[in-house]
């Protein structure tokens, strides 16, 4: 069995680099709460595509976090690192996720049908 990475991988855009390091230097996390707050932010953003809204109804999973972490992925991560990774503020850092989510919709409106 492979050895577990001590430090998770956090995927994110290659616009979001310089943001995400100095989160990371700024909050300078031990590896349990970075941990923590990679999970809580998953776990937040696969709660938040259940619940998303109507205009991104046929986004999968996948495609709804693509979304979010080209959108806010500094911004979710540092939320969830100030949050110390608690799951208990899970709904916190969900009710952040739908207003990144609604922001991006309020730029990008959804398309009207065409007959």
């Amino acid at each position: 069995m492979p050895p577990r990475n001590a430090i998770p991988v956090i995927d994110t855009p290659e616009h979001h680099f310089g943001a995400i390091i100095l989160i990371l230097l700024t909050r300078a996390p031990d590896d349990a709460t970075l941990r923590a707050a990679v999970r809580l932010a998953d776990n937040a953003a696969i709660a938040s595509w259940a619940l998303r809204p109507d205009a991104l109804v046929t986004l999968t999973v996948e495609q709804y976090r693509q979304l979010l972490d080209y959108a806010a992925a500094p911004q979710v991560l540092d939320l969830a690192l100030y949050l110390g990774g608690d799951r208990e503020q899970i709904r916190t850092l969900m009710d952040h996720i739908a207003q990144q989510i609604g922001d991006v919709l309020a730029c990008y409106p959804q398309p009207n049908a065409q007959n």
